[in-house]
């Protein structure tokens, strides 16, 4: 008969803490500043999903009223050639993206993107700068152009009516059904209230109002989405290891069924690997598939093509 499994000391978030730091060091960003475990897991979602758009390729789509001054034209189509090739889009993007805690307002708000239409590349990688700059809803196999406006212009709520009436779609799963706005913000209404890190909804067609579709922000003016993917992936971990400390759980009595743990003191780490993350349990030499973990890109595919 098997002895009683003795389960080692496990951290399995700062196991993830050690690969978050790892990942975004290696892609170029100071995390000196980081001082507390939850300031490093909330900058790793918002460079993961702010600061960084997966390179595939693209189809390119354009709002009705769609247009680019002359000057601005060879920039434009040297951004789309790169959309729908599946190069990389960085360079067309703020500078911004390069500080590990940029706070975009406009993505987090609204889930847009602004980027510049520069012909031709600085040293540091980027195009050069232009004005006015182009506002883009970025899909995961589409681009859609909604128009070119002033820097600045991040509350200006055309935007968003001008994505509403082209692609209603894309705006639906942030539609309030039955409702109306008793009180239609202004563009610097918005702003104050983007300020204060008060999340409001949107009319974007008469009797048509909008959650925020970039999710909004809260007090510490952080990405909603960050902080929830940060909350749920810590969450994932803790229970990860209760069942891991508990030999009477399913994850451990599936495995003592199968007779992997010869040697019975365990210990668990977390790792990650080309193709994600796995738990590993050094004793025994075993593996166990992770999912659920996303990981940020290295250098290797977020260098300008």
């Amino acid at each position: 008969m098997n002895s009683s499994l003795l389960i080692e000391k496990m951290d399995l978030y700062r196991d993830w803490l050690k690969i978050a730091k790892h990942r975004l060091t290696a892609c170029g960003f100071d995390i000196s500043q980081l001082v507390h475990d939850e300031e490093v897991s909330l900058e790793y979602f918002n460079v993961l999903l702010h600061l960084t758009i997966p390179i595939q390729p693209r189809q390119v789509f354009y709002a009705d009223a769609f247009s680019c001054p002359p000057e601005l034209q060879a920039g434009l189509l040297a951004f789309i050639e790169r959309i729908e090739s599946g190069r990389n889009l960085r360079p067309h993007m703020s500078r911004g993206v390069k500080k590990v805690a940029n706070r975009d307002a406009l993505r987090y708000d609204w889930g847009i993107h602004h980027f510049h239409l520069g012909a031709t590349l600085a040293p540091d990688g980027f195009v050069t700068r232009t004005e006015p700059i182009l506002f883009a809803w970025v899909a995961h196999n589409a681009v859609y152009m909604l128009g070119l406006y002033p820097h600045g212009a991040w509350s200006q709520q055309e935007v968003l009516q001008v994505l509403y009436r082209n692609w209603p779609a894309l705006l639906s799963p942030y539609t309030i059904k039955g409702a109306s706005l008793t009180h239609i913000l202004t563009d610097q209404e918005v702003a104050l209230a983007r300020k204060a890190g008060v999340t409001v909804a949107f009319q974007v067609a008469e009797g048509v109002a909008v959650v925020p579709p970039g999710g909004g922000m809260p007090t510490s003016k952080h990405s909603f989405r960050a902080v929830r993917d940060s909350d749920k992936l810590h969450d994932n971990l803790d229970s990860m290891m209760e069942q891991l400390r508990d030999p009477t759980s399913a994850f451990m009595q599936e495995y003592e069924r199968k007779g992997v743990f010869k040697k019975r003191t365990l210990s668990f780490s977390l790792v990650e690997h080309s193709d994600g993350y796995s738990l590993v349990e050094k004793h025994n030499n075993l593996y166990f598939k992770v999912g659920g973990i996303p990981s940020l890109p290295l250098p290797t595919m977020v260098v300008n093509h």
